[in-house]
């Protein structure tokens, strides 16, 4: 049954605070470097959704132990992988992409890797091309993947990474190398969203691998890992929606505690709604966490570069539908390519909110706002969260009703119950 999204109809009052949930990027990050840490890693805050469901549950069947503690995630690592099972990982692509690598040169057992179809069907192949030159075999089944894990490098590897659709094949294969004995050293020309390469840095020192990164290449000591204690930080692109109702509504929300030295992509969120006419105050708390309050409304239209934070575009386009004035939106070559055809989608979902919305190459949506229109039926978000996300932010507007509303527990399962929290 669809799900009637709501409209604002409280103009001028502040948005309710609400808690962000923990980072799927970090999270997944954070869980896999505890897996390879000898030792007991304990890690609070991170986000409880179907990603990192799979995740969890692929370690586990891989021989790490991890239990829950007063609300904390408690880790066991160092164990070699030895699933006697196919692991299941949803239709999660941090998953795939940073287990494959450490399956590949760490199993002991051959592995299979399971999932949604649509999974299976995301570029794989620049990931799979060094692993196999480093002795592994992977072959596609009709369920996923099957692997058979390469010999133990003797000597730190050096492996030259196409990674212009992805720079989670770089991190995935980062993590692998900092979890072995011998290390490595990864180079490429190009890569999409070089932000979440910053990101995987940070959390490999935080866990005592003292990995070097430029622009090109990622030097990466192997055997330096330790176990960690850590509070994992909150979702940028789980805060999006709630500050683009912000921008949108004229309305303020405050939202935190986040950590300033977080490198997440999409904290660029604010600065482009900034660009734009919304207003940003930052505060700090004693513990040294920010507390950030946007208020709208916006004043123009959207001129945005997202190729470093790609995971912005469907949000930002629904923004982009109801501006006052033209909007530009660049940097979206990797759109295609996610859990649906999201440069697509999020021209649909423009058009469905009355816009015209114009796809230029692979990587450019030109948006100009229209009128709500008198009928139409329900928006499919095409099984994704984040064009379920966006559908919310735009209906704030022009209202709408959406079909498959719980493709939001891939990373925010109580997003409409903090949705309405929020609207008060």
């Amino acid at each position: 049954m669809p799900l009637s999204l709501p409209r604002d109809t409280r103009s001028g009052s502040p948005l309710r605070s609400i808690p962000i949930p923990g980072s799927k990027s970090v999270t997944n990050r954070a869980l896999l470097l505890a897996g390879l840490a000898p030792g007991q890693s304990r890690l609070a805050g991170g986000l409880e959704a179907e990603d990192t469901r799979w995740m969890r549950e692929a370690l586990v069947a891989c021989g790490i132990r991890i239990t829950e503690q007063a609300g904390a995630w408690v880790v066991a690592g160092g164990s070699p992988p030895a699933p006697s099972q196919p692991l299941w990982l949803g239709a999660s692509g941090t998953s795939l992409r940073f287990l494959l690598p450490w399956l590949a040169l760490a199993a002991l057992t051959p592995v299979e890797l399971h999932g949604d179809a649509r999974l299976f069907e995301r570029p794989l192949d620049p990931l799979l091309d060094p692993l196999q030159a480093l002795g592994a075999r992977v072959s596609r089944t009709d369920h996923g993947l099957r692997i058979l894990p390469a010999p133990a490098p003797a000597a730190p590897v050096r492996l030259q990474v196409d990674a212009s659709l992805s720079s989670q094949f770089l991190t995935g294969l980062a993590l692998a190398l900092a979890g072995s004995p011998q290390g490595g050293t990864l180079t490429w020309t190009a890569t999409s969203s070089p932000t979440y390469l910053e990101l995987t840095n940070t959390w490999l020192h935080r866990f005592g691998c003292d990995a070097r990164l430029d622009a090109t290449s990622w030097q990466i000591p192997g055997g330096a890992l330790h176990p960690l204690h850590a509070r994992l930080p909150g979702d940028w692109s789980g805060a999006a929606a709630f500050y683009a109702a912000a921008a949108l509504t004229g309305r303020e929300i405050t939202l935190g505690p986040w950590d300033p030295g977080d490198p997440q992509g999409d904290r660029a969120l604010l600065q482009i709604l900034a660009h734009a006419g919304a207003q940003v105050e930052v505060r700090k708390d004693p513990a040294g966490d920010e507390h950030i309050t946007l208020r709208g409304p916006l004043g123009r239209g959207l001129i945005a570069d997202l190729e470093a934070c790609p995971d912005l575009g469907p949000v930002l386009a629904a923004v982009a539908a109801c501006a006052p004035g033209p909007s530009l939106l660049t940097g979206l070559h990797t759109l295609p390519l996610k859990e649906c055809d999201r440069l697509d989608a999020s021209a649909e979902l423009v058009r469905w909110f009355g816009g015209r919305a114009e796809v230029e190459g692979d990587h450019t949506l030109r948006i100009t706002p229209g009128n709500t229109p008198s009928s139409r039926a329900p928006f499919d978000p095409r099984n994704d969260h984040r064009m379920a996300f966006a559908a919310a932010v735009g209906a704030l507007v022009h209202g709408g009703e959406l079909l498959h509303p719980g493709c939001v527990a891939k990373t925010f399962p109580h997003f409409w119950e903090s949705w309405a929290e929020m609207l008060g």
